[in-house]
């Protein structure tokens, strides 16, 4: 399985962190199709992951009250409530949000395992359809109706 080491870690997050400046963005503002970060399918594989599995997670792992909350364009921390297939509960997500377009839009490029390994990840937090549903805020931020959505495997952003 392939598991970063603390250097690959880093650069891993900085680019997240950075808001991944290389997607261009849709005329509707929404992220434009994308790949899945190198060594994603093998790390998803290894756990028995594959497009289309999914799981309830906590959309901001830092604010896991039930009811909506309000997150910003940039790097997200989200987490896993349950086992997904062989993935363990309580694993961290880290991704990138849009709130650009029509519906919220959560890519998510590593995952940090309990135990503390980071792998590559490929997926999108959805709820009824593509994207998270929001209400209208300030430019750079929505507010999405629940703390909770799911968290499905993709091959692909699209």
């Amino acid at each position: 399985m392939a598991v970063l080491r603390k250097g690959s870690l880093c650069a891993l997050l900085g680019a997240v962190a950075a808001g991944c400046p290389g997607v261009p963005l849709r005329p509707d503002g929404s992220p434009a199709e994308e790949k899945c970060p190198e060594g994603a399918r093998a790390a998803m594989e290894a756990f028995r992951l594959a497009p289309g599995d999914s799981v309830t997670m906590d959309v901001d792992a830092t604010r896991t009250e039930a009811g909506p909350v309000v997150i910003y364009d940039g790097p997200i921390e989200s987490r896993t409530w349950l086992n997904m297939m062989d993935l363990p509960g309580h694993t961290r997500l880290y991704g990138r949000v849009w709130t650009g377009g029509p519906r919220v839009v959560i890519r998510y490029y590593s995952a940090r395992l309990p135990d503390g390994r980071v792998i590559p990840f490929c997926a999108v937090a959805a709820d009824n359809g593509p994207g998270l549903p929001k209400s209208p805020g300030r430019p750079g931020a929505a507010a999405v109706p629940n703390s909770a959505a799911e968290v499905y495997i993709t091959g692909q952003f699209r």
